[in-house]
């Protein structure tokens, strides 16, 4: 009851938080928006292809790759795990410490051996947003002020004067106009709450938002690439799967981490990633009048990167990676309570 009234009395507080789920932990799967600029509603045939073409491009991306575990010898969980380590750094700049990878090694060799248990998508989405709002809770002002740059988008130094660098979140929302210090105030205020009592309040909306979104692309995935993903979701029957081999592996879940904080779709190879941006740089010439920056030495990812800006370095860093793992392992460890 002290939490619902200190809510009630704090209503922006609401939209912060609804920023910070957007902002943070929002996944970029396929989504009926897509179709935002589109004169007429979609019809069956086109929301298929869309789909069709949407499933192509992630098996093109994480489906060839990125290589899952197919075993649990030490040197295929370690080839595995290298190899979602280097996709990663190549479409974000996230490089991982040489203790960190042996460590998700590790982890990834029990659960392949049958010696460790897998995470269902509840677990996997509480152990994300747990490890989330602890390091948001933490975060001083000037980072903050720092999540807010990055949220504004990619920038360079030739960038045209008439490019707006409004805050931006994935799904095409746009705040358009709202200066600085009003985005940072409202996460300052969201940062502050979480560390009152309304803590549960906040964690218990944030968990269902993370779940939302990792069932979503536990579906898209599990769709588009069966065989690494099918332990997730069973398309034919559109569920969680119940399968023996039903659930995360580590492995799995980091990349699942990656993948939501970033908002990369995982869909694209580099070619055609590389491609994708190109192309962001020639409408956005068209659009502006002006020469807008080349996407060259630049990534399509994390902080700064061309396609989306997202503050990797705040909630990806190598620090809160292992206290993801933390989360992981003890909800894999078949002796824990």
């Amino acid at each position: 009851m002290k939490n619902s009234k200190l809510l009630r009395r704090s209503g922006y507080t609401l939209i912060a938080l609804g920023l910070l789920c957007a902002a943070v932990v929002i996944t970029g799967a396929w989504r009926q928006s897509r179709y935002v600029h589109v004169a007429h509603p979609p019809t069956e045939e086109e929301k298929a292809e869309a789909r069709r073409k949407f499933n192509a491009r992630v098996r093109e991306g994480v489906g060839r790759e990125v290589e899952l575990a197919r075993g649990s010898s030490p040197a295929q969980v370690r080839a595995a795990v290298d190899s979602v380590a280097k996709f990663i750094e190549r479409r974000a700049g996230v490089s991982l410490g040489e203790a960190t990878k042996e460590r998700l090694a590790a982890l990834e060799e029990k659960v392949q051996s049958g010696n460790g248990r897998r995470l269902s998508l509840e677990a996997f989405s509480t152990a994300l947003s747990a490890t989330v709002l602890e390091r948001f809770s933490s975060l001083n002002d000037q980072q903050l002020a720092q999540m807010d740059e990055t949220l504004r988008g990619f920038n360079a130094p030739d960038m045209p004067k008439n490019f707006s660098r409004s805050f931006r979140l994935p799904e095409g929302y746009v705040a358009m106009g709202i200066p600085p210090e009003t985005t940072t105030g409202r996460l300052k205020t969201v940062r502050d709450q979480l560390n009152t009592p309304a803590r549960d309040t906040f964690a218990d909306m944030f968990r269902e938002k993370v779940l939302y979104n990792a069932r979503g692309k536990a579906q898209n995935l599990g769709e588009a690439v069966p065989e690494q993903f099918g332990n997730l979701w069973d398309a034919a029957n559109n569920r969680e799967s119940s399968a023996a081999d039903a659930g995360f592996t580590p492995l799995q879940a980091f990349l699942f981490a990656y993948s939501l904080v970033s908002d990369d779709r995982l869909d694209y190879n580099q070619a055609n990633l590389r491609r994708s941006m190109e192309a962001s740089q020639k409408y956005w010439t068209k659009e502006l009048g002006q020469p807008f920056p080349s996407p060259d030495g630049h990534r399509a990812y994390g902080v700064n990167g061309y396609l989306f800006s997202s503050p990797l370095d705040l909630f990806f860093n190598e620090q809160t990676v292992n206290r993801l793992l933390d989360r992981i392992e003890k909800g894999a460890d078949t002796t824990a309570a």
